[in-house]
């Protein structure tokens, strides 16, 4: 059972819309194929972000906040952050964005939901019979993982389309 939204499948996980606030984070940022993100070169970024948050002191620990735009068919660039302070000291090679607030189609996906893209798949359907319509003004997804989420394990964490 998902802990979140109390379903028992993957099917009935819930889709809402939800409001996202302008955030700062600091991260890393990458881009390629989706054949080299899937041979996991975005998961060493999430590895390198999840390693920045858990040396923090901060006493609430920030999602790690991914986010992607399409560069053509088979490529795309790709961010990992967490919330940060204005002037914090990231480490090297880390970047600041300054992220707009959005508007998504948010599902939680949890380890025993299979496929992401298929899960992707239901959201926008959702989207489409909801009357909404994609916004990719800024990115394409967003998705959040919990700051110590097990990155060794299936996948667990929210999925997210902008929406207007």
């Amino acid at each position: 059972m998902c802990q979140l939204c109390g379903e028992t499948s993957f099917g009935a996980h819930s889709i809402s819309i939800s409001e996202r606030p302008r955030q700062l984070l600091g991260g890393l940022r990458w881009s390629g194929t989706h054949e080299q993100a899937a041979s996991g070169e975005t998961e060493a970024l999430l590895r390198r972000v999840q390693a920045f948050s858990a040396s923090r002191k901060a006493v609430w620990k920030s999602p790690i906040v991914a986010l992607s735009r399409a560069l053509g068919e088979v490529s795309f660039e790709y961010f990992a952050g967490i919330a940060v302070e204005p002037g914090e000291a990231l480490p090297a090679g880390f970047d600041l964005l300054d992220l707009v607030e959005m508007t998504v189609a948010s599902s939680w996906h949890g380890q025993q939901d299979g496929d992401v893209v298929t899960h992707y798949g239901h959201i926008l359907d959702w989207i489409r019979t909801s009357g909404h319509r994609r916004d990719r003004t800024h990115y394409d997804h967003r998705e959040e993982y919990p700051h110590d989420a097990d990155l060794d394990a299936p996948p667990a964490l929210r999925l997210m389309l902008p929406v207007q």
